[in-house]
């Protein structure tokens, strides 16, 4: 049971931690353009920058920083089907699972395979569509509809997870006779093998 938890705890742990780290650095991406434009940190970059025109290079570069958040996305929701299933998998065949303790990991499962192969394409599909837009047109409500929704899931997911931490952490109840009856099964099979 112990060894159990303790391998269902390490894989929620990858999982939550890779999970907040990767939403940080696409939050982050965005960020560094800015700054890139402003200081892009050697002088014959700049002068090269000042040549096409930092505007014109701002459209590039988030272009680019946006197809790059969606190959983080699309990779780490890949690792994340195959983390969720790990976790669901040892805790499936852990000794006596409540069936909370397993609701858990298919709840997240479940919001990441809807972040796969539902928001994930529709927000990199509206913002490939919208690069080629008016900055004020009606689509660009939709994609932060939907961007909405795969931050509220992704909120909703990382709770469920930190509960399940939670819950693997708190040791269950204990019995206190559970080293008796080990004792006297072990000595029940020892007699009748002796008596065989």
């Amino acid at each position: 049971m112990i060894q159990f938890r303790r391998i269902a705890a390490l894989l929620l742990g990858l999982w939550l931690g890779a999970g907040i780290f990767a939403d940080f650095a696409v939050t982050r991406n965005f960020q560094h353009v800015e700054g890139f434009l402003a200081e892009p940190g050697s002088i014959t970059t700049a002068v090269e920058m000042n040549k096409i025109g930092r505007w014109r290079e701002r459209i590039i570069i988030r272009r680019y920083v946006a197809e790059l958040n969606n190959t983080i996305f699309e990779s780490w929701e890949w690792a994340e089907l195959a983390i969720g299933s790990a976790l669901f998998l040892v805790l499936a065949f852990g000794e006596r699972p409540t069936k909370w303790l397993l609701a858990a990991p298919v709840a997240m499962l479940v919001i990441v395979a809807g972040q796969r192969f539902y928001l994930s394409p529709q927000v990199a599909e509206l913002g490939r569509t919208l690069a080629d837009l008016p900055p004020k047109n009606a689509l660009t409500g939709t994609f932060w509809m939907f961007h909405g929704i795969y931050s509220g899931v992704e909120i909703l997911k990382l709770l469920i997870g930190f509960a399940l931490a939670v819950r693997l952490a708190i040791k269950g109840k204990t019995d206190p006779n559970y080293f008796v009856k080990q004792f006297a099964g072990r000595k029940g099979a020892k007699a009748s093998g002796e008596a065989a």
